[in-house]
């Protein structure tokens, strides 16, 4: 369910609720039993993961994939200055 979630939400170029993704999810795969709830905890998963963002309007949450990080933000990660040596 993550992975396909996690693709879902790469796919999309607007933000969606639970319910959308629930909806658009049980339709490409019918053959699985796919129910907002579980689509809404394993989101609130992945945001805690940083795999995922939310973002509330009102009262509704609307989930995206998360903004990709530049080239040299994940350079600077993987590579940590020399402290001195």
């Amino acid at each position: 369910m993550v992975e396909l979630i996690r693709r879902h939400l790469a796919e999309l170029n607007e933000p969606r609720s639970a319910a959308e993704i629930s909806t658009a999810i049980g339709q490409a795969h019918p053959e699985r039993q796919i129910t907002t709830k579980v689509v809404r905890v394993t989101l609130e998963g992945l945001v805690a993961k940083s795999q995922a963002e939310r973002a509330k309007q009102g009262k509704s949450v609307f989930y995206t994939a998360p903004a990709p990080q530049s080239a040299h933000a994940s350079e600077a990660e993987a590579q940590p200055e020399d402290a001195g040596l």
